[in-house]
């Protein structure tokens, strides 16, 4: 965990120095977890994760990467990594196109490799500076390595996403997502992920994350193998 935490915390507290004067078109959030996992495994684990973007007139590009393993006696129980890159084009305070690109791994839970772009609008229902609900629609085209038998699929999906986030007090903010993707290719193998979260801030930069995050695939490859896999955490969130 020292590992993880520390070249974390050296890296914020250098790059808030030098942003500190004025505001900056970028933005940035990273975490450094304790995990519990369970589903397709059951183990103790530690994760990193970050969120990075930038704003440019009416443009926002953003970057974000997780990766997690675990081992258990010296054996490798679970590994999942995942990075994408976004462009959105804002037309006004509540509406947004973009367009994304991802790529992300989780072998126990049966693919090597999956591949997915999207295109789509999003849209602010609230937007004020205590409370933010809003929704994401469009397509996604996915390609997937199977990890049990290596075949590679390929999918046409929709996507819906909606999330709710409110600042209950000074120190206390909550978030909830949910994300749905039927599958137009198979209509069996759809996917629908979701995640709440209490976030306490101990200073301007630097706060505690809890989130309960829940994914599950209605498609399985084996008969042992669950449809649904779950992650709680506790993270050191940072962002600046």
């Amino acid at each position: 965990m020292i590992k993880i935490v520390m070249p974390l915390i050296f890296s914020l507290f250098l790059s808030t120095s030098l942003f500190a004067e004025e505001k900056s078109p970028w933005s940035h959030e990273s975490e450094a977890s304790v995990v519990s996992v369970d589903g397709n495994t059951t183990s103790d684990s530690y994760s990193a994760k970050q969120k990075t973007s930038y704003k440019f007139d009416t443009n926002v590009l953003k970057v974000t990467a997780r990766y997690l393993r675990t081992k258990s006696d010296s054996t490798e129980t679970a590994r999942q990594w995942e990075a994408s890159l976004r462009y959105e084009k804002e037309f006004s305070d509540l509406w947004s196109a973009f367009i994304q690109h991802g790529a992300e791994s989780d072998s126990y839970a049966g693919y090597t490799q999956r591949d997915s772009t999207d295109i789509g609008g999003k849209y602010f229902f609230v937007k004020t500076d205590d409370k933010n609900f809003f929704s994401e629609a469009g397509l996604r085209y996915q390609k997937t390595l199977s990890s049990s038998d290596g075949e590679t699929t390929n999918s046409t999906m929709g996507r819906l996403y909606l999330e709710y986030n409110e600042k209950f007090s000074e120190t206390v903010s909550g978030k909830m997502w949910v994300e749905y993707l039927p599958n137009f290719s198979d209509s069996y193998a759809y996917l629908l992920n979701g995640e709440p979260s209490v976030s306490v801030m101990m200073n301007q930069i630097f706060s505690l994350k809890v989130a309960y995050l829940v994914k599950y695939h209605n498609l399985i490859s084996s008969s042992t193998e669950k449809r649904t896999d779950t992650m709680f955490t506790t993270a050191l969130v940072a962002k600046f």
